[in-house]
């Protein structure tokens, strides 16, 4: 069973975070495990975006952190994470040597 919690914020309304979700794994860092102390055998919890219409698994973590990233910058939540996506992209390329 996959819980899910929603919340909303006088700044702005926060996605789902789904919790105990076995096939969960983070799109950025890549985690599939919780990477808290008390909480590591059970699966990081993740939420859903849609991003220059594609659809990402972020964990909660990698979430706050853009999140604060963005207040940070002043720049639009969904600009920064497609430059992170990007930038993924970019790094995971394969030389053609």
């Amino acid at each position: 069973m996959i819980a899910v919690v929603y919340r909303s914020d006088k700044d702005m309304e926060l996605p789902e975070f789904r919790y105990n979700n076995l096939s969960a794994s983070c799109n950025f860092c890549a985690r599939t495990r919780n990477p808290h102390p008390e909480f590591k055998d059970e699966p990081v919890v993740t939420t859903r975006l849609v991003v220059n219409q594609k659809k990402l698994e972020v964990c909660i973590n990698c979430y706050w952190e853009l999140a604060e990233a963005a207040d940070a910058s002043k720049k639009p939540f969904d600009l920064l994470v497609g430059e992170k996506i990007n930038l993924i992209r970019i790094l995971n390329k394969k030389p053609n040597f």
